[in-house]
């Protein structure tokens, strides 16, 4: 086993950023963890992220790790990783962060130099530290450094635990602050904010197919801020493996036992890593004894299996361990059996890769259509059109072989692969699937692509230089799914594109180049499914977009310019699902929204522009979810709110100008969940909210103004949890509180303001949890809390007023009393 650090120091510093927990005397793989923010002093966070109780004992990246993996290096980065800004913390923004990381890294951890997998393990704002490691690297200044390259080289996955990928809107938070000055870190901390959608944008950009990636998500609050640091969806990445855990923010990276979800989440990873970069891979073979002959004859038969299957088969493995003699011995074992073959090798040493095409011109007895002699270098980029036209005519009448040997760098790789497509794909007109994801270097489709009548379904997923559409696209008649996801360099869509009239499936996830849609898209009448997610430059779509008439969803989330929706958008009537969630230019809906009577989600949160619904919402009678959370510009609700009979979640969430509620709220009977919390310009809460006898959860917390609820409050009576956190101007409970036979939670967490609770507290039979953390006016408790046999936590922490406890607290035998 190599060298674990000693206890008492429990790291090797090899530089200000760069520790190193483990290193073995033969390395495999390279495990380096990266840390989150952090409140206070972040000296110690590097380590004490990962160590339970805060203790070096408990460091299980240096204790059980080296165990599991004895060839694994394990180290960890360090940065000032403060949120609050002080005269010696705080000061460095992301961008120097990044570049001082990878200069740390490679010159003086030398971290990935030595030709094994890198794995970057990262705990919260960490995921985005080393993504912007990743854009550092890929900067001229760096790009090509050697160090750098080989680091980017062998870098093989990612796993994030709780990484806010879209921010967290705790960052917002007094709580989380506390009234300091804020760090430059804090702010790519926050939702939506544009430095951390630059850094995804450019992340995306540089990321390369062969990594991998990996989330480990949070389900439980932070009992301090009593809400998840990192929503669920802000961890999510890309089409990384996802697993939610049974823990919060702090204790998903500090697992308990060898056996936990959190540790075997990440061990699994790892073996994964090893298995796919083992040297003991089929092409390291040392020497032609017997054993590697008779291991060569089982390869040729697996290769020959192969390519009866395959069009194209690839050897990837260490430099030196037999890929060129296999594939020799393959080669002349099956060249006899096509039209013509053909060895192209050492294609990393040509001068350009045009130079290798015109050596397989030459072996395929190609020659120039106007002189009729041998092509030639020289006369190759004039003619290059006709050259591979000839080409694609050869393969399409011969039986062929081709050898590409030692191809080298990632660019002849590209290359290689547009030529392929270039001069097959117009041929394969039986196929019904075209697969060409993370074909990055793809600037355009040949007009050929028309030619395959038969194809249903086309991913260009990642297609990441792809610019335009050619448009004998139109000609794919019995194509279901169009897959552009992520084609960032995309800007327009040919007319052509509305022949597709069998087309189901149309997803521009990431388009972030593309401006318009073309009128012809409301000829796509077979449509139901059209998502637009992340296509931050569409300013509006074409009123043909009414004539979709089967569409049930539209995805248009995260469209930051969009700033209306068309009237024709009311013809759309089986639409089911419509989510604006974060377009935040959005200034109103059209009145015709109303028509959507099928509609069952309606999502408009982060819509932070919107000012008011329009009279008409009152019509989606099939509504059942109804989210306004961050729609901070909204002042009111119509009155016909109050028809949606249907609605089961009302979100409005930190509606910051909502000033009330309209007294027609309490006309929806089937409302489960009501969510106020921090709508902190709200002053009362009508009458009619004793209608709502089928909710079971009402959060107003962060309502400030709020002195007093109503009396109707009691009629609540399927009412399982309330929440009045923060509610600063709350003096006391009406005595109806006790009719909530139901209540399960009832949180008045810093109402600081709050004096007494009612002698009706103790008719909640079923309150099993009492929170009163910091209610500093509080003065008493009624004898009556004993009656709550159910009571199994009281929070009485901060209530600096309270001199005492009623004796009938003693009634209360499974409780736990904080204080």
């Amino acid at each position: 086993m190599g060298e674990i650090i000693d206890p008492l120091a429990f790291r090797k510093k090899l530089s200000d950023s760069v520790f190193e927990f483990y290193k073995p005397k033969t390395v495999h793989l390279e495990v380096v963890f990266i840390h989150g923010l952090q409140q206070g002093k972040c000296e110690d966070t590097y380590w004490k992220t990962w160590a339970r109780d805060g203790i070096p004992e408990n460091l299980w990246p240096r204790t059980w790790l080296p165990k599991e993996f004895p060839s694994a290096r394990v180290l960890a980065l360090s940065y000032d990783a403060s949120i609050k800004r002080t005269a010696t913390d705080g000061r460095m923004d992301l961008f120097l962060l990044g570049e001082n990381l990878i200069q740390e890294m490679v010159n003086f951890g030398r971290i990935g130099q030595i030709g094994v997998p890198v794995v970057f393990v990262c705990h919260g704002f960490g995921g985005l530290v080393a993504k912007q490691i990743v854009i550092s690297g890929n900067k001229p200044q760096f790009s090509q450094n050697q160090k750098v390259k080989n680091l980017l080289q062998n870098i093989d996955a990612f796993c994030f635990y709780s990484t806010p990928h879209h921010g967290s809107h705790l960052a917002k938070s007094p709580l989380y602050l506390s009234g300091s000055a804020k760090g430059p870190l804090l702010e790519n901390f926050e939702v939506l904010d544009k430095e951390t959608g630059r850094l995804n944008q450019e992340f995306e950009q540089f990321k390369r197919p062969s990594w991998h990636f990996h989330v480990v998500a949070e389900s439980h609050e932070i009992p301090e801020f009593r809400e998840m640091v990192v929503a669920e969806a802000s961890s999510r990445y890309a089409n990384a493996t996802h697993m939610t855990l049974n823990a919060n923010y702090m204790d998903i990276c500090k697992p308990r036992s060898e056996t936990d979800s959190s540790y075997q989440c990440l061990t699994t990873r790892l073996k994964e890593v090893l298995d796919r970069n083992m040297l003991s891979l089929p092409f390291a073979i040392e020497s032609l004894a017997l054993e590697s002959l008779v291991r060569f004859q089982e390869q040729e038969e697996s290769v020959k299996g192969m390519l009866e299957e395959f069009r194209i088969v690839g050897f990837n493995g260490m430099g030196g361990s037999g890929k060129t003699r296999l594939v020799k011995i393959i080669y002349k074992s099956i060249c006899n059996d096509f039209d013509r073959s053909s060895y192209l090798d050492d294609v990393k040493s040509k001068g350009t890769f045009d130079e290798v095409l015109v050596t397989l011109l030459r072996q395929f007895g190609i020659k120039n259509g106007k002189t009729g002699g041998e092509a030639q270098l020289s006369d190759f980029q004039d003619s290059k059109e006709v050259y591979l036209k000839d080409l694609k005519a050869f393969v399409k009448e011969h039986k062929v072989l081709v050898v590409v040997d030692d191809v080298g760098s990632e660019e002849n790789f590209n290359h290689l692969q547009q030529i392929a497509i270039i001069i097959s794909i117009g041929i394969l007109v039986n196929l019904s699937s075209l697969d060409l994801h993370e074909y990055g270097s793809l600037t355009s489709l040949p007009p050929c692509i028309g030619n395959l009548v038969n194809l249903s379904s086309l991913i260009l997923y990642k297609c990441t230089s792809l610019t335009s559409l050619p448009p004998s696209i139109g000609n794919l008649v019995n194509l279901s799914s169009l897959d552009l996801r992520e084609c960032w360099s995309l800007t327009s869509l040919p007319p052509s594109i509305g022949n597709l009239g069998n087309l189901s499936s149309l997803d521009f996830h990431g388009c972030t180049s593309l401006t318009t849609l073309p009128p012809s898209i409301g000829n796509l009448v077979n449509l139901s499914s059209l998502i637009l997610y992340k296509c931050t430059s569409l300013t509006s779509l074409p009123p043909s977009i009414g004539n979709l008439v089967n569409l049930s969803s539209l995805d248009l989330r995260e469209c930051w310019s969009l700033t209306s929706l068309p009237p024709s958008i009311g013809n759309l009537v089986n639409l089911s699902e419509l989510d604006l969630d974060g377009c935040m230019s959005l200034e109103s809906l059209p009145p015709s929204i109303g028509n959507l009577v099928n509609l069952l989600n309606l999502d408009l949160r982060g819509c932070t522009s919107l000012t008011s619904l329009p009279p008409s919402i009152g019509n989606l009678v099939n509504l059942s979810s109804l989210i306004l959370y961050r729609c901070k510009s909204l002042t009111s609700l119509p009155p016909s709110i109050g028809n949606l009979d249907n609605l089961s979640s009302l979100d409005l969430r930190d509606c910051g100008s909502l000033t009330s509620l309209p007294p027609s709220i309490g006309n929806l009977g089937n409302l489960s969940n009501l969510d106020l919390d921090w709508c902190s310009s709200l002053t009362f809460l009508p009458p009619s909210i004793g209608n709502l006898v089928n909710l079971l959860r009402l959060d107003l917390r962060g309502c400030r103004l709020f002195t007093s609820l109503p009396s109707s409050i009691g009629n609540l009576v399927n009412l399982s949890s309330l929440i009045l956190y923060d509610c600063t101007s709350l003096t006391s409970l009406p005595p109806s509180i006790g009719n909530l036979g139901k209540l399960s939670n009832l949180d008045l967490r810093e109402c600081t303001s709050f004096t007494s609770l009612p002698p009706t507290i103790g008719n909640l039979g079923n309150l099993s949890e009492l929170d009163l953390y910091r209610c500093t006016s509080l003065t008493f408790l009624p004898p009556s809390i004993g009656n709550l046999v159910n009571l199994s936590s009281l929070d009485l922490r901060g209530c600096t007023s309270l001199a005492s406890l009623p004796p009938s607290i003693k009634n209360l035998v499974n409780l736990c009393i904080h204080h």
